[in-house]
């Protein structure tokens, strides 16, 4: 699976979804009021993740063509917009990035995030950025680790509060949410390399917790670029 592969093969997929809907609609094989299928469903049927399944719908909901109902489910609307509305375009840019987009973008986002965090993160930001550390360290397996290092820089943009910088960090890491993500990282991160990983992220959260902005987005920046040399050289 090649770089190229992984941002086709996921704009592919939020393609599908909107197309399966949409022709549904306009075909008449779902009317207004009825329900569509359930979000497990639509996942499986896709192959997307929770998140991005749920940004692929939003922009669907936005412009009335569907409604969704917490417990319910999602249900034909009767509203129907002249084009496709661009939140629903700018998700598809963004599921569709590549490891290489991902990467420059984050090296835009997530030092300046830590410079703010360092300022602005509470007691329970700390806790929580030291029980990533130690989850992540104690991790078995790659997927594990994974899992943790992304709740660790979640949680140090979260810190900023700043929920549009905390919105839009969401929208990017869900890219390496999707299966063919997990796939690349699990033939980039070796032993060795989590080793070096764990370690920048202890001086990160070091910084964070003496206060020290400066040192948190030198530090944060250092990682991320070892990060993306490790990622795109393979």
């Amino acid at each position: 699976m090649t770089l190229e592969n992984i941002r086709d093969r996921a704009a592919e997929r939020v393609d599908a979804v909107l197309a399966f809907i949409e022709r549904g609609i306009a075909e008449g094989t779902w009317q207004p009021g009825d329900k569509l299928p359930t979000e497990r469903e639509l996942e499986r049927m896709f192959g997307l993740s929770r998140n991005t399944l749920r940004k692929t719908l939003k922009p669907l909901e936005d412009s009335g063509r569907i409604v969704r109902h917490v417990g319910r489910g999602s249900f034909v609307g009767t509203t129907k917009p002249a084009s496709a509305p661009e939140g629903e375009s700018l998700l598809r840019r963004i599921v569709g990035a590549s490891p290489a987009e991902v990467m420059e973008v984050r090296l835009m986002l997530e030092p300046h995030a830590a410079e703010l965090a360092a300022g602005r993160a509470n007691a329970e930001d700390l806790r929580l950025l030291e029980e990533c550390l130690a989850r992540s360290e104690a991790a078995g397996d790659v997927p594990e680790f994974e899992h943790w290092d992304g709740r660790l820089h979640v949680t140090i943009v979260g810190a900023t509060k700043n929920g549009l910088l905390m919105d839009l960090y969401e929208a990017i890491n869900d890219v390496r949410r999707q299966a063919e993500w997990g796939k690349l990282k699990a033939r980039t991160v070796t032993t060795e390399r989590r080793k070096v990983y764990m370690e920048q992220h202890r001086r990160i959260v070091t910084a964070l917790r003496d206060r020290d902005p400066d040192e948190a987005r030198r530090s944060l920046r250092e990682h991320l670029e070892v990060v993306r040399a490790n990622l795109l050289g393979g």
